[in-house]
């Protein structure tokens, strides 16, 4: 029979082997050296944007009041890096509600795109775009400038979680979207770019949440977000409203060599690929965003540490690896809970 010492080193290596150490219970436990544990933070962790650049993690989430970031050189010291606000309606004199930023560097600069609407009047939610300075291996070096809203000329409706598909040279902008149906639901769109800042055509309407695991609470797609490896793209989105505990991760791909503004070209994944975890007490896991360190794949995302925490600021961020199988599709792992340490990538 192992002793207490010989089970903890035999997890260990395994952790080193598959990049997660799991230990026997999710109770929080002191975080070693070369590990991580999520979450990365305690509250207004939702909507999380995560990239690895020149040595360093940059990580934004929805703060609601302003758009801000932090950077580490490790994930664990995510947790306790100084937050650095990069645009604010502090001035103003109005009542802003930003969601979900994402910064991308884009012909030479970094932009943020993100949802915001004024004087706290959901409806009014629409996208829209920063731009700040030019240092690739900075997203926090200059200062960010409002330029325009990004809203389709076919599409002035409520419109959030704005992100970006690069795909043969050409840039498209992906969103989540309310319709008009009778009952509130979130569908997928997707507009041709002319450049990072402008919009070059209608929206379209590519996917909409009709299968019983994307309509809990309410029919909702959102927080889509692209990846194309192995010549293969996929949008990966969140399913379900974000209230509930059954907020999920979706996956749509597009046949290859397939025009991505026709809806046709896509096909659905039939069942989820990553969900809550009642046994790690992970509940409602998704808007994630998908970054590599190295050859590592890495996603962030929120999730809820207990049930019935609806979509408030009790969301918290955390992080996890997932591999490519096939040499073309995302696999994502169950989701761990708090406190489990998790090898540094």
């Amino acid at each position: 029979m192992l002793t207490f010492s010989l089970f903890s080193l035999y997890y260990l290596l395994i952790g080193l082997a598959s990049a997660t150490v799991l230990p026997s219970t999710n109770t929080t436990l002191e975080v070693r050296a070369g590990t991580f544990s999520n979450p990365l933070n305690q509250n207004r962790g939702a909507d999380p944007c995560m990239r690895f650049i020149n040595g360093r993690y940059f990580l934004t989430s929805t703060q609601n009041t302003n758009i801000q970031m932090r950077s580490a050189t490790t994930i664990e010291g995510l947790k306790t890096a100084s937050p650095s606000v990069l645009f604010s309606d502090s001035t103003s004199g109005r009542n802003f509600d930003f969601w979900a930023p994402e910064f991308w560097f884009l012909n030479g600069r970094w932009y943020i795109y993100y949802a915001v609407a004024g004087n706290g009047d959901d409806n009014t939610h629409r996208l829209h775009v920063l731009q700040g300075g030019i240092d690739a291996n900075n997203p926090m070096s200059g200062s960010y400038a409002y330029l325009n809203s990004l809203i389709p000329s076919n599409f002035n409706a409520w419109a959030v979680d704005g992100s970006i598909l690069q795909l043969d040279s050409r840039l498209y902008f992906i969103f989540s979207g309310k319709t008009t149906a009778a009952q509130w639901t979130q569908c997928t769109y997707i507009a041709p770019m002319s450049s990072p800042t402008a919009l070059s055509g209608p929206a379209v309407q590519i996917s909409c949440p009709n299968l019983p695991w994307e309509i809990a609470a309410t029919p909702v797609q959102e927080g889509p977000e692209a990846i194309t490896v192995g010549g293969v793209t996929h949008i990966v989105y969140s399913a379900s409203h974000c209230s509930t505990d059954d907020y999920q991760l979706g996956m749509l791909t597009l046949r290859t060599g397939a025009d991505p503004l026709v809806a046709s070209s896509w096909t659905k994944n039939p069942n989820p690929v990553f969900t809550r975890n009642n046994a790690a007490q992970v509940y409602g896991p998704g808007h994630h965003f998908m970054f590599q360190k190295d050859n590592q794949w890495m996603f962030v995302y929120h999730a809820k540490s207990a049930p019935g925490q609806g979509c408030g600021d009790l969301r918290t961020t955390r992080v996890q690896p997932f591999q490519i199988v096939g040499g073309s599709t995302p696999s994502f792992p169950a989701a761990v809970g708090t406190g489990v340490a998790v090898a540094e990538p």
